[in-house]
């Protein structure tokens, strides 16, 4: 038995294959489409993410900075203090209180705005980005300690220079030393975090230029 075929091709028959070849042409456009309205949603949280952590950088920074600011009032005040009543230790005592008060609202401020863990949102995003950011934020914490704790040792040896010294001593004097100690730890603190948030900022900047599709692919990474 010989099976023959119509060479004949109708044209509703070409019609129908024409129709569901566009009718495929037109879902895998669709689904392209939809793939890259969530790869580019996804890869711009992840950029969103990022800048919110470089802000985050800078306002920490600012807050630190502003300790010294914070104390600049008790500068002149203490250095009245001294001139009405000469008992430098009783103004060491209370260059102290106010130190350590200063220190304690930034450590607030910090808690409060959430300036150390603000970049929870850029790991759970980009996972790849944890060791960096949270290593430069402990760095920069440690080196702010350490700032303060310097600046307040040197103010008290500053305040211990006055002693014996009142006939020659001017209000002047010991604001200026005050002053000279808060410049000079103020600004080796900022070019120190300067220095530890270099690498980090280059890093988030580079992630936010990645192209859609590699910066999804590479916020999938944990390391």
């Amino acid at each position: 038995m010989t099976i023959q075929f119509d060479p004949q091709v109708k044209a509703g028959d070409i019609l129908t294959s024409v129709s569901i070849f566009l009718s495929a042409v037109a879902l895998i456009v669709s689904l392209a489409k939809d793939r890259a309205t969530r790869v580019a949603d996804q890869a711009n949280k992840v950029r969103l993410a990022a800048a919110t952590t470089l802000v985050k950088l800078d306002r920490w920074q600012n807050v630190q900075d502003s300790f010294y600011d914070e104390l600049q009032p008790e500068f002149v005040a203490l250095s009245q203090d001294l001139k009405k009543k000469y008992d430098v230790v009783a103004v060491r005592d209370r260059f102290w209180i106010k130190g350590v008060q200063a220190r304690a609202r930034i450590q607030k401020q910090v808690s409060d705005e959430q300036l150390a863990t603000g970049y929870v949102d850029l790991l759970t995003h980009f996972p790849a980005a944890r060791g960096r950011v949270s290593s430069a934020f402990t760095s920069a914490e440690i080196l702010a300690k350490k700032a303060a704790s310097d600046f307040m040792t040197k103010s008290e040896q500053a305040i211990f220079q006055f002693e014996g010294k009142e006939s020659t001593y001017h209000t002047a004097s010991l604001g200026n030393a005050f002053r000279q100690e808060a410049y000079a730890s103020a600004s080796k603190l900022h070019n120190e975090v300067d220095k530890e948030f270099e690498s980090v900022r280059r890093y988030l900047f580079a992630v936010i230029a990645l192209p859609d599709d590699e910066l999804v692919n590479t916020s999938r990474s944990k390391k």
